[in-house]
This record gives structure tokens, C-alpha cells and sequence, in this order.
């Protein structure tokens, strides 16, 4: 799984979830997600603005949930919550802002139809380009010039 070969050393995926948005999941969503919950703040990570409708008052951003996924079927219970996830890489113990990087999915029209393409985001070039690309070459067996 691509998202896995972000972490690096004792570095965790920290999913984001709207906490206005938990009473319209099952109880076993639910649990899995505030039984993982690491942080809850108001933390706006991704890199652009956040916009006004997705505030729950004037002024007031929603509080979000960080929960706390390592294992493959965590992170594909993860995504399957929220297909169009935002999560950070964060070392375990590290406080909410020493995040290293914001891994993000995206939904983009790709031509006049109604098809979309779909994008992996991240806001650590750095370290996408020397931890996390040599990992993809070696899992996927693939060579970029």
C-alpha cells in the first residue's frame, strides 16, 4: 500500500474526521474511530485555505479528529470512512504540529464527461523525493528518469 511507504522509523498515519460528522456513522465506525483518536484540535493542514462552509459558526473552525492507523487494513478501513481523506505522518510522541508530512486524495474533472482522475497529494516534497520514492521504485518495480 503507497500510503505505508511514507512512514518512516516509529512514524504513524494520522486520518483526519470531521468530529460534527460522527453521529452519522454506525457505532462500529464510531469506535473505530475514537478508539484510535490521538488529537482533536482545529488544525487546517491541507495547502490551500480552508473556505467558510466548511466551518460549523461564524469563525469558528469544526473540530477534527486525528485517529491513529498503522496496519494495512486499518488504513483501507480508514479510507473506505472517507475516500477523500487528509492524514499526516507523525512519529510517535511528536506533538500535533511536528507532523512531517500531509498526505491528501483528490478528485479532479478529466475531461468534459463526468469522469474524474484521482491524485495523491503531499506537502513534503523533500521527503517524498528521498524516503518515499526509492521505496515505490523497489515495491512496484518501477524505474523514473
Amino acid at each position: 500500500m503507497i500510503l505505508s511507504l511514507f512512514l518512516v522509523g516509529n512514524s504513524s498515519l494520522l486520518f483526519s474526521f470531521y468530529e460534527r460528522n460522527l453521529h452519522l456513522y454506525n457505532v462500529t465506525t464510531q469506535d473505530f474511530i475514537l478508539n484510535r483518536c490521538v488529537f482533536v484540535n482545529s488544525e487546517w493542514v491541507l495547502p490551500w485555505a480552508e473556505t467558510i462552509p466548511h466551518w460549523d459558526e461564524l469563525n469558528t473552525p469544526p473540530k477534527i479528529i486525528w485517529f491513529s492507523v498503522t496496519k494495512k487494513e486499518d488504513i483501507l478501513q480508514a479510507i473506505k470512512i472517507d475516500h477523500l481523506f487528509r492524514c499526516v505522518v507523525i512519529e510517535q510522541g511528536k506533538d500535533f504540529q511536528q507532523h512531517s508530512n500531509v498526505l491528501f486524495h483528490e478528485e479532479y474533472y478529466s475531461t468534459g464527461d463526468e469522469d474524474y482522475d484521482y491524485y495523491l497529494g503531499f506537502t513534503n516534497k523533500h521527503d517524498f523525493l528521498n524516503k518515499t520514492l526509492p521505496k515505490i521504485k523497489e515495491n512496484f518495480n518501477v524505474s523514473i528518469s
